[in-house]
């Protein structure tokens, strides 16, 4: 996972945003992916600018029109890469999540491991990396959980959930400079609770948990 936004670390300078930037002087806005917007509720973007670029984000000002011929002039983006977020349980049924602390809410977040999907890179390549990275385990069969935009108001990146089963110890981990990361194996039945208690508090992160424990819920259980 990249560290924190006070220097690049050596993963992050391999990260370019020339691809995320695809607006013209009169171009249509883009949808899901950068997939042209056919809705006719979409908004058509007139112009963009770049106000700030650094290793970790673009900030960028557009204007847009509107369906009814409204225009909305300052339109403010972060352009962010993509994100691989994993849950990943062993065969005696652990989670495998990591601690660390995040200066932006100055707490120490209890989390799934996750990162950065550098450019050109598979999502899924991505997810195993990181697990390997930060954990140090690997393996497992792995199962996608779909995608979600954690600030679909603000950035444009999306992040891809994963669920990898039967995950095991024994490779070295390949931290970030910056990077202090614990390492915990949580009981399953465990945690939803620590949701419920505000440990986990990543939305995204939230989001990849209550959808692989409804894929690994037994055929007719209680949820």
């Amino acid at each position: 996972m990249a560290s924190s936004p006070g220097a690049p670390s050596r993963r992050t300078c391999r990260r370019s945003y020339g691809a995320k930037t695809t607006a013209g002087p009169a171009g249509p806005s883009s949808g899901p992916r950068g997939r042209p917007a056919t809705d006719p509720r979409a908004w058509k973007r007139l112009g963009s600018e770049k106000l700030v670029e650094t290793p970790y984000f673009v900030l960028r000002s557009d204007s847009y029109r509107l369906p009814d011929g409204a225009v909305k002039d300052p339109y403010y983006v972060l352009e962010r890469p993509d994100a691989a977020i994993i849950f990943p349980v062993t065969a005696s049924g652990e989670v495998i999540l990591v601690r660390q602390y995040r200066p932006a809410v100055e707490l120490v977040e209890l989390g799934l491991p996750a990162g950065l999907v550098d450019e050109g890179e598979d999502p899924l390549d991505a997810a195993r990396r990181e697990l390997r990275e930060e954990t140090g385990y690997t393996g497992g069969e792995w199962e996608p959980l779909g995608s979600l935009a954690s600030s679909p108001s603000l950035k444009d990146n999306w992040a891809y959930l994963y669920l990898a089963r039967g995950v095991e110890p024994g490779a070295a981990t390949e931290l970030d400079e910056f990077e202090r990361v614990e390492v915990e194996a949580v009981p399953l039945a465990e945690i939803r609770p620590k949701i419920e208690a505000g440990e986990i508090v990543s939305s995204s992160g939230v989001a990849a948990v209550l959808l692989a424990l409804d894929k690994l819920r037994p055929q007719g259980g209680a949820p």
